[in-house]
């Protein structure tokens, strides 16, 4: 196999990877199904539970193959083949999401654990003439291969003990891949790709919110007008979203203090988690069909997830935007908790949008007016 050149900014998403996200955000779908169904206004402790537990190891297979594909996929059949059977894998996965803390926990925690198998073999079939990167592959694959073998091992336990084990050889995958990528400074990610790949993944998330609002629409009366204005209110927060993360992304791209990527990757866990939850938070607002208690909890979380999401890679790589950055921070979720104590939660929904507003006028206005060439890569496009 061919050696990449790493680090030119050349490598851009290709069509495969760009399906890749489509399947894996078709499958998070399923993981979401979830947190639309109320019961009497409610969602169940087990329902805000399950949504996390089976989010991450979803996000953790959709985020180890983008690194991985980040150092060495060169488009080539192999890559193809490997890639496409990922996919029917995480589709064949999705079947068994709905009961996966239950009745399919052995399914979902084989599938998952076979998955990361596969990357492990990947890892080994990597050949290079440098000691170094030969070093670097057999430690990743070992990584998965070791979370792997902790995660599968839950089948043999009973209660809450195989879920602590399932999710043990998850956490070991993690903090193992942190310490070995961190030791790569000799070959970094390519930072464009990377930025790329979880600008690309936001912005189907933003669609996938799109087409639950619209979703929503088909529930009610169009003579509605809390239902209307919710709509109305959703997509203004859906644009404002967009606008506020994709306005500043160039600077992601030159960020110098980007080299393995782990910032951008772990916090891309928090921030579509967020946008996810906000998601549902819009259609339940159009469809009147959530208690204030539960709006408000979901608001909260779902907000404070989008803007630490958002906001701590830019407190990472840019020093100049911190003070701004704990101020936006601060004032926008004080906003967004004092929005949910309106009296109805379409009131709530209008000050949460209010705040994202609010967000987005105070970064253009005091944040990114901020000097900042030296944290960022001259001559990088």
């Amino acid at each position: 196999m061919q050696e990449k050149l790493y680090n030119l900014n050349l490598r851009q998403a290709t069509w495969l990877e760009l399906f890749f996200d489509l399947v894996f955000v078709a499958v998070i779908g399923v993981v979401t199904h979830d947190l639309a169904h109320t019961h009497h206004g409610h969602l169940s402790a087990e329902q805000l539970l399950r949504f996390p537990l089976v989010f991450i190891p979803v996000w953790w297979i959709w985020a180890t193959h983008t690194v991985y594909a980040n150092h060495f996929d060169n488009n080539d059949r192999w890559h193809r083949l490997f890639a496409l059977v990922i996919m029917g894998f995480l589709v064949l996965l999705s079947l068994f999401i709905e009961e996966s803390q239950g009745e399919t926990f052995i399914q979902f925690t084989l599938i998952y654990a076979f998955i990361r198998v596969l990357m492990t073999g990947s890892y080994l079939r990597i050949n290079s003439k440098s000691q170094e990167r030969i070093t670097f592959t057999k430690e990743m694959a070992g990584s998965a291969f070791i979370g792997a073998v902790i995660s599968a091992s839950a089948v043999f336990f009973d209660g809450i003990t195989k879920f602590i084990v399932f999710y043990s050889g998850i956490l070991t995958d993690m903090v193992l891949q942190l310490l070995f990528r961190r030791k790569m400074v000799n070959f970094p990610i390519d930072r464009k790709h990377l930025v790329e790949r979880a600008g690309l993944l936001v912005i189907i998330l933003l669609g996938e919110s799109v087409i639950t609002m619209i979703s929503s629409l088909s529930h009610i009366q169009f003579n509605d007008f809390y239902a209307i204005a919710s709509a109305i209110t959703g997509f203004t927060m859906l644009w404002a979203v967009w606008w506020i993360y994709f306005d500043s992304y160039n600077n992601l791209e030159r960020a110098k203090r980007i080299t393995d990527g782990n910032v951008l990757i772990y916090t891309h866990l928090i921030l579509c988690m967020g946008l996810l939850i906000l998601a549902n938070l819009i259609g339940h607002s159009i469809r009147q069909d959530l208690d204030t208690e539960t709006f408000r909890m979901l608001a909260i979380t779902g907000m404070c997830g989008f803007y630490l999401g958002k906001q701590v890679i830019y407190h990472v790589c840019f020093p100049p935007f911190r003070k701004m950055i704990y101020i936006n921070t601060a004032v926008c979720i004080t906003l967004t908790i004092a929005s949910t104590f309106l009296p109805r939660i379409e009131f709530a929904l209008m000050g949460i949008t209010g705040a994202m507003l609010f967000y987005v006028y105070s970064t253009f206005k005091w944040l990114l007016p901020n000097n900042i060439d030296k944290y960022l890569v001259k001559g990088a496009h």
